[in-house]
């Protein structure tokens, strides 16, 4: 009789293992709302920018964040489960908010501040609630970066043939003033594959990206990458160097980056118009430190209709969000509040500290508009998210090393360490691309260590059977 049970009990144990394979493989519909999203902000922009279409399209994109919003307050719900990062979310939102209308902040712009704050975080908390992602994520998004990296650095090469001079519109897929975007995309993608190297020791789709990415850099005029895929590749030679303890393979790995560094100036000054003059090389605006701090310090003023713009200088932006600080204690500490450095032209809002600033709509960076929607208070708050962000990593890493997620989670690392730098740099938190699928990779590394440590895919079926020594 024992031996029956006993047999019963690996047949079940047997169908439960194959059921678990299946769904965990299987594909939910609603993972169609990120991909309509992405789809959106990547295939629409360049076709809005010469008319073919509407610009009304490019909502549609928001509307399929709100409709992940709806589904995970569904999930929240049924599951009765409602995570921290939703709590966080709430508190912030209805603080900073009471904070803007102290200030004299409208409704409207409070609420687009609120959206444009946390619409991407949304779409984390959309993947944490999945209940099955499925193990084969960051295969299909190593695929989809090599795909759109190839399609996009041909667009580009297509518009340089075409006369487009290379700088901010030569951005292929991302239409006007779009290598900010592309930029991003680029450098998250060199992650993904560095931290695919770190994990599997397999270099050449890493070349290839590294490659392309460096192409699609030098033709949009992006002087952020040598600087930034740089930093990526040390950190990322540090830490493969620590996982297989071979620091004499750093020297290797350390020389192909100061080639890929080398190669990048090199054609950056062959391809850019002005580079071909001593002064206006990039390599200039290391030997000249004045001619640097100029460029990080300057801003530009334009009109545009009724309205003055300002393009702000990244080191004026950091200046002129902290001299705003110094207003008052409670400023200093809260800063303006949500929305009141936001600016929607298609809704037509705009924020207190930009329609009563002396710049008039200035363009800055994210970290000017969180230090000065949020105060210290807030940039606090942003650094302990970083900190929590890469402990949480490294420790899943360190439970988890086998997991086909290490090496998605190895690249989050790369990326979010980054994160002051990609915040001074831009406005790095609204650009629509990188960042839904930056947040969407964290909210499913996180999602599956969730259910990889709490093991909450239990075999209920088994509780029937006894097993061997019970």
């Amino acid at each position: 009789m024992e031996l029956e049970q006993h047999s019963a009990w690996h047949e079940a144990k047997g169908r439960w293992a194959a059921a678990v394979a299946e769904k965990r493989n299987s594909f939910d519909v609603f993972l169609l709302l990120p991909i309509l999203a992405v789809s959106v902000d990547l295939f629409t922009p360049y076709l809005i920018w010469i008319g073919f279409l509407p610009a009304e399209l490019r909502w549609g994109s928001h509307a399929a964040l709100a409709a992940m919003i709806l589904v995970s307050v569904f999930r929240m719900l049924v599951y009765n489960r409602i995570p921290l990062s939703f709590l966080t979310i709430f508190f912030v939102s209805a603080f900073w908010s009471f904070v803007a209308i102290g200030h004299g902040q409208g409704l409207a712009s409070t609420v687009w501040g609120v959206w444009l704050l946390f619409q991407f975080p949304f779409a984390y908390l959309f993947m944490v609630l999945q209940p099955e992602p499925t193990k084969q994520l960051p295969e299909y998004l190593r695929m989809f970066f090599i795909s759109i990296l190839g399609l996009e650095l041909l667009f580009q090469l297509v518009q340089f043939a075409s006369g487009v001079a290379p700088g901010d519109d030569l951005s292929g897929l991302f239409g006007r003033n779009g290598t900010g975007n592309l930029a991003l995309f680029d450098l998250f993608a060199c992650c993904v594959f560095f931290g695919h190297w770190i994990m599997t020791r397999r270099s050449l789709s890493l070349l290839a990206v590294l490659f392309m990415s460096l192409l699609s850099s030098v033709l949009g005029e992006m002087k952020l990458f040598p600087v930034a895929v740089t930093a990526i590749g040390l950190m990322a030679v540090v830490i493969y160097a620590f996982k297989y303890r071979s620091p004499g393979k750093m020297l290797v790995y350390l020389t192909l980056i100061m080639i890929t560094l080398f190669v990048f100036v090199s054609l950056y000054n062959m391809v850019i118009p002005e580079a071909d003059e001593s002064d206006s090389s990039l390599q200039s605006y290391i030997t000249n430190p004045a001619k640097l701090m100029n460029y990080l310090n300057q801003a530009q003023s334009y009109a545009k209709g009724e309205d003055v713009y300002t393009d702000i200088g990244r080191g004026y932006a950091v200046q002129l969000g902290w001299s705003s600080l110094q207003r008052d204690p409670i400023t200093f500490l809260f800063g303006y509040g949500i929305g009141t450095r936001s600016e929607s032209q298609a809704l037509g809002t705009a924020g207190v500290a930009l329609t009563t600033g002396y710049l008039g709509m200035s363009v800055g960076t994210s970290l000017l508009v969180m230090m000065q929607e949020m105060g210290v208070v807030g940039l606090a708050l942003l650094a302990g998210f970083i900190f929590w962000t890469l402990f949480t990593l490294a420790r899943d890493i360190h439970y988890d090393s086998g997991s086909p997620a290490t090496g998605l989670r190895y690249a989050l690392i790369l990326f979010s360490i980054l994160w002051p730098l990609w915040l001074w740099y831009a406005v790095t938190w609204t650009m629509r691309v990188p960042m839904l699928l930056y947040w969407f990779s964290l909210g499913y590394v996180f999602a599956e260590s969730h259910l990889t440590r709490n093991k909450l895919i239990r075999p209920s079926i088994l509780k029937n059977f006894p097993r061997r020594g019970v």
